[in-house]
């Protein structure tokens, strides 16, 4: 009878993993010159709603003038790619600054308390223990439904598109969402 009981825990406990997960990992190179950390706080993410996040990160240089943002969201159960939403959100591409710009109110909640939301972003070591992640009712309407695990790579390139093209950083949330 134990070992009955034992096995339906950890078909549970295996089962509620698939359904629910969550994770922050540094997907960049050996020697990458932007390195993050950190954990995301809100499991599952209500849509519309917001992910609590805390991320930490080191940059070893100032943020170059062409550097982009390249980021890959995918829902997990169908490899569905969410487009890009809103020219921020979802699978897009944008350069860093513009999206400082032009999206304060997405981007700067992400930013650690001691750095001002700007360009260029001063290498350094930050912390940002109250980062916030916006998903807004747009995210309703995506192909197949929202409730689901999600992927999102984003990457910080500079030179993209030519020859010289270089990631400096690379970050990968895993979550999962669900209608509000």
């Amino acid at each position: 009878m134990k070992l009955l009981v034992v096995a339906a825990l950890l078909v549970a406990a295996v089962s509620a993993k698939n359904l629910r997960i969550t994770s922050v990992r540094d997907c960049g190179a050996p020697g990458s010159l932007v390195t993050f950390s950190g954990t995301i706080n809100t499991d599952p993410v209500p849509v519309p709603g917001d992910m609590l996040a805390s991320f930490s990160f080191t940059s070893a240089i100032d943020s170059p003038d062409d550097l982009n943002i390249r980021k890959v969201t995918t829902r997990i159960a169908d490899n569905f790619q969410v487009p890009c939403l809103d020219g921020i959100s979802g699978t897009c591409t944008i350069p860093l600054c513009f999206a400082i710009e032009t999206f304060p109110n997405l981007v700067c909640p992400l930013f650690p308390p001691e750095l001002p939301c700007q360009c260029p972003i001063l290498a350094g070591t930050y912390n940002s223990p109250n980062a916030v992640v916006n998903f807004d009712e747009q995210w309703l309407a995506i192909d197949g439904g929202i409730n689901g695990d999600y992927n999102t790579v984003t990457e910080f390139v500079t030179a993209i598109g030519t020859p010289e093209e270089a990631v400096l950083g690379c970050i990968e949330l895993e979550y999962t969402l669900v209608a509000a």
